[in-house]
């Protein structure tokens, strides 16, 4: 940040002052670029290592009465475009449902081989995090399609005495064919000692096996288990040039999904106390950090987007303010006179102070310091 103290700094070879306008831009640019660049490349290093999951875009089952519901989306529909923009995945899908708050979402689905229009509006609703944090969201009513291939089967368990094993794809049960896992658990718990057939494909071959879930009591109610879980979606290692485009399409995805958040704020969308500061990022860093290293590193990441965005904002202090003082000074063809830049320098210093003391007031009442304050001066 830059306050120019004497004009003659204008006259000082190679100094920042007397640099061209394009060799200040770049300058400038250069630490938010920094930011994107580094999420790009750790984002390209997971998908190297890690792999990147394959979750297809396909409703599982849909809520009745609920926002998708209305909107005539149906179980098994693949999701194509949303707001005309292409989907490839169903995170894609709940980002959009999360982010977008109560905005209209419009859908291209694929269904019976036909593309469907559709527009739903989505319901907000308050989300609770594992931590506790609350936020509110849109909420859509449906959940996506998990394939019924097993991933875990229980030795011992009803599932195994039956004659199921982990990677079995279970095509039918009782006769009705079954695509996804959430709507066969759900059959399955409506039926307990109640004997089940099931088709089931194992490594090419379709045989028949025969479960009767086991009956546990949950409240006053009896529901049916077998002793099962889902195979995990593959997660593939993709090569260096493909993990790079894939590293960048995350950070041009996630910056939008960014900005658009901030925009919902400051509209009025959404409530100012979800700015959070310092505490709250802190506390999230821990409270990711205990789950695994790799949900750390994508924390981590979507901060370092966040600083690199917020840092182009065209507030005099910020990288984006010099620019935009830049740009001012192309457009003029000469540069501002040295009280105006320092008006400004000094407007975005109360903006910048202001935003954070917000920031922490609102750590402050999310952690409720103050009453807990009082209860211990009591």
């Amino acid at each position: 940040m830059l306050f120019r103290s004497q004009t003659s700094e204008l006259e000082i070879p190679g100094s920042l002052a007397s640099a061209s306008i394009g060799a200040r831009a770049l300058i400038f640019i250069a630490g938010p670029l920094a930011n994107f660049i580094l999420t790009g490349v750790v984002a390209a290093l997971m998908y190297m290592t890690i792999g990147q999951s394959i979750t297809p875009p396909i409703i599982g089952a849909v809520t009745p009465g609920g926002a998708a519901a209305i909107a005539g989306l149906e179980a098994g529909d693949r999701i194509v475009t949303i707001n005309n923009y292409k989907v490839r995945s169903f995170e894609e899908v709940r980002d959009a449902e999360l982010m977008g708050g109560a905005r209209p979402l419009s859908f291209e689905v694929e269904r019976d081989s036909k593309l469907l229009k559709l527009t739903a509006q989505p319901q907000i609703r308050e989300l609770k995090d594992r931590f506790g944090n609350s936020y509110e969201h849109g909420d859509l009513g449906f959940r996506q399609q998990i394939p019924v291939r097993l991933g875990k089967v229980e030795v011992s368990g009803p599932a195994f005495i039956g004659g199921l094993r982990v990677g079995d794809q279970i095509l039918s049960v009782d006769g009705v064919r079954v695509r996804d896992f959430g709507l066969f658990a759900d059959y399955v718990r409506q039926r307990p000692n109640q004997s089940i057939e099931m088709l089931v494909d194992r490594a090419g071959y379709t045989i028949r096996v025969s479960v009767i879930p086991a009956s546990i009591k949950q409240g006053e109610n009896f529901t049916g288990r077998i002793g099962v879980a889902a195979a995990p979606f593959a997660s593939i290692p993709l090569g260096l040039g493909m993990a790079l485009f894939e590293g960048t399409i995350f950070v041009w995805e996630k910056s939008g999904l960014i900005l658009d958040y901030l925009w919902q704020i400051v509209a009025g969308m959404r409530p100012v106390d979800e700015i959070g500061g310092v505490i709250r990022i802190a506390q999230l860093a821990g409270d990711t950090a205990a789950i695994s290293f790799t949900a750390l590193l994508g924390f981590g990441m979507m901060l370092s987007l966040n600083l690199g965005l917020i840092n182009l904002f065209p507030i005099p202090m910020l990288d984006g303010g010099h620019l935009f003082f830049l740009a001012i000074e192309w457009a003029r063809g000469r540069r501002l006179s040295e009280r105006a830049e320092e008006f400004g320098f000094r407007l975005g210093f109360a903006i910048v102070i202001g935003v954070m003391l917000f920031a922490t007031w609102n750590d402050l009442m999310h952690f409720q310091v103050f009453e807990r304050l009082k209860t211990w001066i009591r």
